[in-house]
């Protein structure tokens, strides 16, 4: 019997990571130490600048003495890959190298960041910013390679998947992938679930899971909006693919949820063995 979950722990528990903003971490470590959940770490730029490495290392050992994999989420507010001012790729670049600094420490599976592209801004410019945008990441999978941490690329507004097809095309590397949000894809693309698929899956590393009604992103727990999880994982598995799940509850309460929620959609026999 689980004190979290009031009942049996859900299967899904040991196939998924759970979304754990760093700040947050020393209050939950009780509760994920009983659980044993996997955590993505999620920073934002404030915590980079006043990050205290001993702690870091001391949390990370101590995850990982509980068998915990680890999964980064870098900050995200105010980047922009592909802008036109210069000082904000420059910063851009300033917070994934040090997400990266991170990375070398605690040795994730995956680093996740966005693009910061937003078609209300940056439609008319698209093939300039992706110029930009290429500039940047270079350097950044060059390194991410001599790490040996792959980073993930995730949608946030983008309208369809033509951006991210270009980019990963493009640089080309199997230290550069794709990370699916399910819920920022339904609230913000007009694209159907199934074109984002075909069209990455073969880039696809890392699936974010939460729900919406398709009008804003609101972080529901999965079941509770109306995203077609049962076509994500009936077209995963005609794909051959277990990509790392990862789940973005807002409160402990859409946590429960979530797991128990996913414990009944989730196919049998996934493992998310092939990134996790």
């Amino acid at each position: 019997m689980s004190r979290f979950f009031g009942a049996r722990v859900p299967r899904c528990v040991r196939h998924v990571h759970v979304n754990m903003p760093w700040a947050m971490l020393s209050k939950e470590l009780p509760v994920i130490e009983e659980e044993r959940f996997h955590v993505e770490l999620g920073f934002t730029g404030e915590d980079l600048d006043r990050l205290d490495w001993k702690s870091l290392d001391g949390s990370v050992a101590l995850l990982r003495s509980w068998g915990c994999g680890l999964t980064i989420h870098g900050p995200f507010w105010e980047l922009c890959a592909g802008s036109c001012d210069a000082l904000i790729r420059r910063v851009t670049l300033l917070r994934w190298h040090q997400i990266l600094d991170v990375a070398a420490r605690v040795g994730p599976h995956h680093v996740v960041c966005h693009t910061g592209f937003d078609p209300r801004h940056h439609r008319e410019q698209k093939k300039a910013w992706v110029s930009r945008a290429l500039a940047l990441l270079e350097p950044l999978v060059d390194r991410a390679e001599r790490l040996g941490v792959r980073l993930c690329l995730e949608n946030v507004w983008e309208e369809d998947p033509s951006l991210h097809e270009d980019i990963l095309s493009r640089l080309d590397s199997p230290f550069l992938g794709f990370c699916l949000d399910v819920g920022h894809q339904h609230a913000f693309s007009r694209t159907p679930l199934a074109v984002w698929l075909e069209a990455l899956g073969g880039r696809l590393l890392e699936v974010h899971l939460h729900d919406n009604d398709g009008s804003r992103d609101d972080h529901l727990p999965v079941g509770m909006g109306t995203i077609d999880f049962g076509l994500l994982f009936e077209t995963l598995a005609r794909q051959g693919r277990q990509p790392l799940l990862t789940v973005e509850p807002h409160t402990k309460e859409h946590l429960r949820h979530t797991l128990v929620n996913l414990d009944k959609i989730l196919p049998p026999g996934w493992t998310g063995a092939e990134h996790g």
